[in-house]
């Protein structure tokens, strides 16, 4: 569920979001935690958010929103 004044995103609103922009082959999304392809991170991740209830939809939402932080990040370091 979500928190007060928090947005959730809907799977078509995290489709846009990576719409477009240089998404890097590989990630860390956390200390020891390695995703090593990231299109099929984000490909399974939407799907999941467009077919499983919202008990699997928080934590997938939560790694989409930590790849687009680490990819916003990444974009103002250059």
């Amino acid at each position: 569920m979500a928190k007060k004044n928090e947005i959730v995103k809907s799977a078509e609103e995290y489709e846009a979001a990576f719409h477009g922009i240089e998404i890097p082959a590989s990630f860390e999304l956390d200390t020891g935690v390695q995703v090593p392809d990231t299109k099929e991170f984000i490909e399974k991740s939407i799907y999941i958010l467009k077919t499983g209830g919202n008990r699997v939809a928080t934590p997938v939402r939560w790694r989409l929103d930590k790849l687009l932080e680490i990819i916003n990040r990444n974009n103002q370091n250059e």
